[in-house]
């Protein structure tokens, strides 16, 4: 900035207005992408669960059906 110091304010002005309003798009790009990735993580969170409870019950009918078998 010390190189800059016979610019105008206005234009000083205008181009950090300009920086900003980039910064802010990205970061709403970011924000974007960020609430895609959670709803993926939850999804993969529920899916995990889902497997968890399916073997948890598939082990248990295992249990059963073998306890019921005749030796």
């Amino acid at each position: 900035m010390a190189g800059n110091l016979d610019r105008d304010p206005a234009v000083e002005i205008a181009l950090i207005r300009a920086d900003l309003e980039g910064v802010q798009e990205e970061l709403k790009a970011v924000r974007k992408e960020l609430k895609d990735l959670l709803e993926a993580w939850n999804t993969a969170t529920g899916m995990v669960r889902f497997v968890k409870w399916l073997s948890t019950l598939m082990a248990a009918l295992a249990v059963v059906y073998a306890t019921d078998q005749p030796h």
